[in-house]
């Protein structure tokens, strides 16, 4: 089981919001501004794909296609954000696979506030590791 990026509600309303407003204003200019329209709300779509689902989808991807490794957690912070009341935490990792020398990458991660205590520096974590670029990996359930 993969632990998912969580996307707030109000992240997703305000991108809807931000696209009706937009639509209606240029609208009620006259209809020949159809095309800036298409051209504003295309753009609020993209930028919200881009910096809110592309990460929770390549995270998928990894831990779907990745090559599997052990992870060794170093460090842990907390990085004071929150998604849904749950905190948002960088873990530094070794990370140790078969055909690799070990490396150290740092991963935030999105976590239930009752799981806090099993990640702790010292800790062994099961991840995916992206066989095009191992600094992308994805923690496996803890």
């Amino acid at each position: 089981m993969v632990k998912q990026f969580g996307l707030p509600n109000y992240v997703i309303w305000l991108f809807g919001g931000i696209a009706f407003v937009a639509v209606g204003t240029i609208s009620v200019f006259h209809w020949t501004y159809g095309l800036a329209t298409f051209i504003l709300t295309t753009g609020v779509a993209f930028a919200g794909y881009w910096f809110f689902f592309r990460p929770a989808f390549v995270a998928l991807d990894i831990a779907r296609k990745g090559e599997p490794a052990m992870a060794i957690i170093l460090q842990v912070w907390e990085t004071g954000r929150t998604v849904n009341d749950n905190p948002r935490i960088k873990l530094l990792l070794e990370i140790r696979h078969s055909t690799m020398v070990p490396y150290e990458v740092e991963v935030r991660q999105n976590i239930a506030k009752d799981d806090m205590r099993l990640y702790q520096p010292g800790r062994t974590l099961q991840v995916k590791v992206d066989s095009r670029n191992p600094r992308k990996v994805a923690i496996l359930a803890a």
